[in-house]
């Protein structure tokens, strides 16, 4: 199923706004390396507007913003690499504005920046040792020999807190014998002095390992969970699939809203993560599929979860273009308990695409894919109608294997969308419908906290009241 959605953005308060940057020779269009990603947002229902990024570089943040339309709420940025300290000036000539960055300046840096990042992944990636230094003024030999000290006879890569100089391997990156203090010295010399101005931070020294001929992979992580999975933009025919088992854990108690890894495997087998960043200025390789990632980011943008979790239960959310895949039966990514989707679960994603091509996609009140926490695998699925209406009245369905029934997943699905839909303002009432003679199905919604309430078009109707309705009635 091809997905091609509606150009028209979604009502303000559903999506965010993506800020892309400018073309400098035409300030009113979006710069050309951004405009797949511009086209990319507005499909996934969100509107854009474009960043003037040579005045922002130019300490000018409040011309660089003035196409920003005021009042736009959340923001993400998309566009070219922004030292921190102009991305934290960037923050503020939104906020005048009204408008929030997504990404805080303190979690840009945190997620741009070696330092920012390094303890939570120190066993994932290359030993590293960093100090502070303004561009132009290199360590001393005294400083780089304490601070090479700890690796030994190893050899070294020298970089700052963003960039290495790889093209100039030899001259300004790589140290074969961390104790050689001459040869470390001349290249933190030669990389300070290729640097010159964009120097960030100051001098990083990091373990040099080798890694296979596979080539890296990045990952796009948005709330802590992985969304894209592509080649590196400088080895865009290369494309290894990482095992991201030891790294997930890493990204979520990072706690950043979206941020990439670049991963490849160790000669040893390994994979280990060779760089994070933030994801608002990371690199998309050419013919990525751009889809999931923006889907993602205004699901997120618009305050809603792209995974539920409780006890064993993960409800994994099937946005627009994921959900095409398995309403045509594709496993989309899934390792399903009976080899593929079943029909029912294809015919309720079939659902959800539809009306997201009519311009009825609501972030957050889709179809969730009905995993074991701890295995990943799939069992079903389970989601909404559609959003909740004017009265905050919204409906559930869903579906299991055949292999999965039987042992209790539906009834613990049920209680924890329904928990989190009923905890959300705008909901009156959870509601699930069963036909009469569906008597498990009735069992499922009973034990899962839903009560009979009568008869509605011929079907049994069991509901749980929801924060609105709640408050309506301690206020009567």
């Amino acid at each position: 199923m091809t997905v091609d959605l509606p150009q028209a953005p979604l009502p303000q308060a559903d999506r965010p706004l993506f800020l892309l940057s400018g073309d400098p020779l035409r300030p009113r269009r979006t710069d050309p390396h951004f405009a797949a990603e511009a086209a990319a947002a507005r499909a996934a229902g969100a509107a854009t507007a474009v960043l003037d990024h040579e005045a922002l570089l130019a300490g000018e943040a409040e011309r660089a913003v003035a196409r920003v339309p005021r009042d736009s709420g959340p923001v993400w940025y998309r566009g070219w690499m922004l030292p921190a300290d102009r991305y934290a000036e960037l923050a503020a000539a939104l906020a005048a504005r009204g408008c929030r960055l997504l990404t805080s300046p303190a979690a840009y840096r945190a997620a741009h920046e070696l330092p920012g990042w390094y303890d939570t992944f120190g066993a994932l990636t290359p030993k590293s040792a960093w100090l502070p230094c303004a561009p132009g003024r290199a360590p001393e030999a005294a400083v780089l020999a304490r601070l090479a000290e700890p690796f030994g006879d190893r050899p070294l890569v020298v970089k700052d807190w963003v960039k290495s100089r790889k093209h100039e391997w030899e001259e300004a990156a790589y140290v074969p014998d961390a104790a050689d203090t001459a040869r470390l010295t001349s290249v933190v010399r030669r990389f300070v002095a290729l640097q010159d101005e964009f120097l960030t931070g100051g001098v990083v020294l990091r373990a040099f390992e080798s890694f296979e001929a596979a080539g890296e992979a990045r990952v796009w992580w948005v709330a802590g969970e992985p969304v894209l999975i592509g080649a590196h933009p400088d080895t865009p025919g290369l494309l290894p699939v990482p095992d991201l088992a030891h790294v997930a854990p890493a990204v979520r108690e990072l706690g950043l809203p979206f941020v990439t890894t670049d991963l490849a495997r160790r000669a040893d087998g390994v994979w280990r993560v060779v760089e994070v960043g933030d994801g608002q200025v990371s690199g998309l390789p050419e013919g990525a599929d751009r889809g999931p990632l923006f889907e993602a980011l205004v699901t997120v943008g618009a305050g809603f979860p792209l995974t539920l979790t409780a006890g064993r239960v993960a409800l994994r959310a099937l946005l627009p273009t994921v959900a095409a895949r398995i309403a045509d039966g594709e496993p989309a990514g899934f390792d399903w308990i009976d080899g593929g989707p079943s029909e029912s679960t294809s015919d309720g994603a079939g659902i959800a695409v539809r009306a997201a091509v009519a311009g009825r996609y609501h972030p957050g009140w889709g179809v969730f894919a009905l995993t074991d926490a701890r295995t990943g695998t799939a069992l079903g699925s389970i989601g909404f109608h559609g959003p909740p209406d004017d009265t905050g009245w919204v409906e559930i369905g869903y579906d299991l294997s055949p292999s999965a029934r039987g042992a209790g997943w539906a009834t613990d699905a049920a209680r924890l969308l329904a928990g989190w839909a009923a905890a959300r303002p705008e909901v009156r009432t959870v509601c699930a419908l069963t036909e009469p003679e569906n008597v498990p199905s009735q069992r499922v919604l009973e034990r899962a906290g839903f009560r009979f309430t009568g008869q509605r078009d011929g079907l049994r109707a069991y509901e749980v009241d929801g924060a609105a309705g709640a408050g309506a009635r301690l206020n009567a």
